[in-house]
């Protein structure tokens, strides 16, 4: 008889989010201003929970939802009891507050402990259900930590679940394709990524849930170790508006200006996707830098204001050395109007000048990924981005590499931009187990301590980077766009890596630093981040490090793996992609093969077609054509969405695209605020069209 505890969270209504809920002084979001609504994917992991209990005809198990927050969170959990939750568990305490996803996760460890300890009666029979990611955070830490501090299986990014055999089988999302398993042993943690079989609140249940009391719990209850901000390990910079679309977003009536408009994007050839940003000027060691004052690498504007002014006004004075300010000449400053400082600001000015040693040493590293033959496109960008960064901080660039038989992939990730090669071999490392590559990946990083270690923000880079920084009490920041060696000179932080991240989902854009951490981790977005051209001629190191492995570190049995088979050119110049709202797998094959061969006639160019992921599960097209987060990512010339409504996961992979054309009948898609050009209407009444207009032009 298995019970389910369901993680729930009351999240900001981000729909919600206009310019007049940013605070116009700070830009930090005002969440008191947003309504609050159940975590979306929290809410599929509810009815999740009550399919696994469905499929247990034997059994009278409990379903459990459990949420952290303040004491209005309540809500949740009567949403929760409404539909079928037995019993409902809130944990609520003002040192809770302003926790990261460490924080997050350590204290609902500790309750989810109490909870079958207290209720459950001690049983080992449970599982630990929730949403892959909440919208506010978007991070996908907080269950893979928690399933890292209970030590249980983590089965991640599921989809849906079936009884054979006389236990659950769960299929997952894993990259380029999906698997069935099941974990080794109970209790386990499963986080859903897509359920489509929503609950329901009956007048019944409605009554009921009004009426039944909560379990409310404090700190002093469950006694977590990391509690707050005090046990966070990252710390915000800055919260901000993301910057305003280069897209167009332009609405096309005529199918033959939507033609002409291919054909002209073509020709021009500028790109205005969204890639990582090199405008910036290159991070330079306080040491080496032209002037002792210079502070002009610091994380925000604002600081890299105040000190230029302080050194402007220390030059006048005739100031050679922060270190010989007195207190007279403190009172000079301060009496100058134009510097508007008090003397605790000033003072942390004048010791920021004097900060000059880094914060981290270590090399910088990625950690790889492989389907065991052939390197992940994102792990060259990582290196790309290592590279960068390596060179700002005069170190090194290493990779790991952990599988079986991996060795001779060493060679790409040199010529790549890699200075070292970590590599992990054992027979029980191929196919990927999160437990057994979070254990040897976190004895590597352990040993050789690097300062900072970079990870694809991929399904199994998403499950993989919380539970190692977690094991090693290391800062995570999750889905990164941006990634710069800066300074925050005032708290005595040199050459720290500052991490930029979109949250809310994409409404506002959040820059995250490492703290009391002995490495800076972070998640990249696949496709953001440049690689370099492979360089031939580059040398480097092979670092074997040995593992002991045994069948007790694997945590899940792999029933079947299906990934996408054959070849496709992603690197073509157009890419013409399907989706969901095309009626067909008939109609998907014409309509794309059409339209690509009148593409590649009158352009002259390399057209290939791609799907949604939602057109794969429909069987519409093999999933090695899948684009997006979980496919692949791609930056064609032009980029066409026919049918795809434009989910997150989806435009995050084709970010990098020069041009994006959309064809949908959905007036509000999401797809039609995120492209070029757009044409509104049925994609089997549209592309006939359109491909009799590129023939007769």
């Amino acid at each position: 008889m298995s019970h389910y505890i369901v993680l729930v969270k009351q999240v900001p209504d981000v729909t919600q989010i206009t310019d007049n809920a940013f605070d116009p002084e700070t830009g930090n979001l005002m969440r008191g201003k947003l309504a609050t609504v159940i975590n979306e994917l929290d809410a599929q992991a509810l009815a999740f929970a009550d399919r696994m209990r469905q499929l247990d005809t034997t059994s009278d198990g409990k379903v459990i939802a459990l949420t952290m927050g303040p004491p209005m969170a309540e809500d949740v959990l009567r949403y929760s009891l409404a539909r079928r939750a037995d019993i409902a568990v809130l944990l609520t305490d003002r040192s809770l507050g302003g926790a990261d996803t460490v924080a997050t996760a350590n204290p609902l460890a500790y309750a989810v402990r109490k909870i079958v300890k207290d209720l459950l009666g001690d049983t080992k029979d449970y599982f630990v259900v929730s949403g892959m990611q909440s919208v506010d955070g978007d991070t996908a830490q907080v269950p893979a930590q928690i399933s890292e501090e209970l030590a249980l299986p983590c089965i991640a990014y599921a989809t849906d679940v079936e009884r054979k055999n006389g236990h659950l089988e769960f299929t997952r999302i894993i990259s380029g394709g999906s698997q069935i398993v099941t974990p080794k042993a109970l209790p386990a943690v499963i986080t859903v990524a897509k359920y489509e079989y929503p609950l329901f609140a009956t007048f019944a249940g409605g009554r009921r849930a009004n009426d039944m009391k909560l379990v409310v719990w404090g700190t002093d209850d469950i006694k977590p170790t990391s509690i707050g901000v005090k046990g966070s390990k990252t710390r915000v910079i800055r919260v901000f508006p993301p910057p305003h679309t280069s897209r167009k977003c332009q609405a096309i009536e005529n199918v033959g200006e939507f033609a002409q408009l291919f054909i002209d994007s073509y020709k021009s050839n500028q790109g205005n996707g969204e890639v990582d940003d090199k405008t910036k000027a290159n991070y330079v060691l306080p040491g080496k830098r032209t002037g002792k004052f210079d502070r002009n690498y610091e994380g925000t504007k604002k600081e890299c204001e105040a000190f230029i002014n302080l050194a402007e006004k220390l030059e006048s004075l005739g100031i050679k050395d922060s270190a010989d300010v007195d207190e007279a000449i403190k009172e000079k400053i301060l009496a100058d109007i134009d510097t508007k400082l008090n003397k605790r600001t000033l003072d942390n000015l004048l010791s920021g000048m004097q900060a000059v040693k880094p914060s981290y040493s270590g090399d910088v590293w990625v950690i790889a990924e492989h389907d065991g033959s052939q390197m992940h496109p994102a792990t060259f960008e990582l290196i790309g981005k290592a590279r960068d960064l390596a060179d700002s901080l005069e170190i090194k660039v290493g990779v790991v590499i952990a599988g079986e038989k991996v060795e001779p992939m060493a060679k790409a990730l040199i010529e790549a931009g890699a200075d070292k090669i970590y590599v992990i071999e054992d027979k029980l490392l191929e196919p990927f187990d999160p437990a057994a590559h979070r254990t040897v990946i976190a004895e590597v990083v352990k040993k050789h301590r690097p300062q900072i270690a970079l990870y694809a923000a991929t399904p199994r880079g998403r499950v993989l980077a919380p539970m190692v920084s977690y094991r090693l009490g290391c800062g995570l920041t999750a889905d990164c766009t941006s990634l710069d060696i800066r300074d925050s000179s005032r708290k005595g932080d040199i050459a720290v890596l500052m991490q930029t991240r979109p949250a809310l989902g994409g409404n506002v854009m959040a820059t995250i630093c490492t703290k009391d951490s002995n490495c800076q981790m972070a998640t990249a977005r696949p496709g953001v981040m440049k690689r370099l051209p492979p360089d031939k001629s580059r040398k480097g190191s092979i670092i074997r490090h040995e593992v002991k492995l045994a069948k007790g570190d694997l945590s899940m049995n792999i029933i079947k793996t299906e990934v996408g088979l054959g070849t496709v050119n992603f690197d073509a110049d157009v890419i013409v992609s399907g989706g969901k709202g095309i009626s067909s797998k008939d109609s998907f094959e014409k309509c794309t093969s059409d339209l690509c061969k009148a593409l590649a006639d009158k352009l002259n160019a390399e057209v290939e077609y791609g799907a949604s992921r939602a057109a794969v599960e429909q069987g519409y097209v093999e999933r090695v054509h899948q684009v997006g987060q979980t496919g692949t990512a791609v930056g064609p010339r032009i980029y066409l969405a026919m049918g795809i409504s434009g989910a997150i996961q989806h435009m995050i992979g084709v970010a990098n695209s020069e041009t994006i054309f959309a064809i949908n009948s959905d007036p509000n898609a999401p797809i039609l605020k995120q492209c070029d050009y757009y044409i509104v209407g049925n994609v089997e009444d549209i592309v006939p069209q359109l491909v009799e207009t590129l023939g007769a032009k």
